[in-house]
């Protein structure tokens, strides 16, 4: 009989397998949730604290600069009329009308007379250059400053006394 006590202890352990209460389950719940606010507020810190340090190393190159004297504003050749000249446009016709000066070194008078007497020469090759261009292609700040480069190349290539060192738009329409 004591062996049959035994088996009947043995199938009322098996049989009474072991459930896990729900306090289990919410002590792991509320484990990872404070587990999870203790990262996020570990990656605050540290990311306040990077956020700092370059801010203070952004500060300490500013004040690393070295503070230059700009150059002494260079002579101006101002054309005397607007440029007006339509544009290159096949469907509609657009219209452009700019006023344009020159600038090079101060002092060059030798420069300053070339440019006095080229000047019906210079005005058609910047009224050529402008016919070639699209209103697509002038409407855009990239655009304008490709034709500032380009009006000085040309420009450049015909004279003999000096280069240009900038061209400036006083005006600049686009119809």
């Amino acid at each position: 009989m004591a062996v049959a006590e035994e088996d009947q202890e043995q199938e009322e352990e098996v049989q009474a397998p072991v459930q896990p209460s729900g306090l289990n389950k919410i002590v792991k719940i509320l484990i990872y949730i404070a587990l999870g606010l203790v990262g996020i507020i570990i990656m605050s810190i540290i990311s306040y604290y990077v956020a700092k340090y370059a801010t203070s190393q952004q500060y300490k190159e500013v004040a690393s600069i070295a503070v230059v004297k700009p150059p002494p504003p260079l002579e101006v050749y101002t054309f005397s009329e607007d440029f007006r000249v339509n544009t290159a446009d096949k469907e509609e016709t657009h219209f452009i009308k700019l006023k344009l000066s020159l600038g090079f070194e101060p002092g060059n008078k030798v420069l300053s007379t070339e440019l006095a007497q080229r000047a019906p020469q210079l005005r058609n090759i910047i009224n050529l250059i402008l016919a070639g261009k699209t209103k697509e292609q002038l409407s855009t700040i990239e655009g304008q400053l490709e034709l500032r480069e380009e009006i000085k190349a040309s420009i450049n290539h015909v004279l003999s006394e000096g280069k240009i060192d900038e061209v400036y738009f006083s005006e600049f329409i686009i119809n």
